[in-house]
């Protein structure tokens, strides 16, 4: 048992870093609560910040005209982004090593929402 709950451990801790969320939708623990509800919080996560990041490049562009400018603006908006997706990862990995299905910021009641819909979806199917 102890083992297990290890693995659990793991894979929800890493469902936070990047597209690693993935990992626990196959694992042999994937209907496990408390993976779930970190893989599908990983997912959201992984999803807003990349959504970040585009409009990231999008203001980038705009702001082309103005070389200088530009650089200003680029590299505070990507240093806030980076500076916040880093907490939301070590928060949602804190969370995981120590079993609690804490939801995070801004997107958390998102991630419960998603994980409700595919619940459902899978229980009609």
């Amino acid at each position: 048992m102890k083992e297990n709950n290890d693995n659990i451990k793991f894979l929800s801790a890493i469902s936070y870093i990047f597209v690693f969320f993935i990992v626990g939708h196959y694992a042999v623990e994937k209907d496990n609560p408390d993976l779930r509800f970190h893989k599908y919080q990983g997912a959201v996560l992984f999803g807003t910040f990349t959504g970040l990041y585009i409009l990231d490049l999008i203001v980038c562009l705009i702001f082309s005209f103005s070389p200088g400018f530009q650089g200003v603006v680029a590299f505070i908006l990507t240093a806030a982004i980076t500076l916040a997706y880093i907490m939301m990862i070590v928060m949602g990995i804190s969370s995981a090593v120590q079993f609690k299905q804490k939801q995070l910021p801004f997107i958390g009641f998102y991630a419960v929402k998603l994980r409700d819909i595919m619940d459902s979806r899978n229980k009609n199917s």
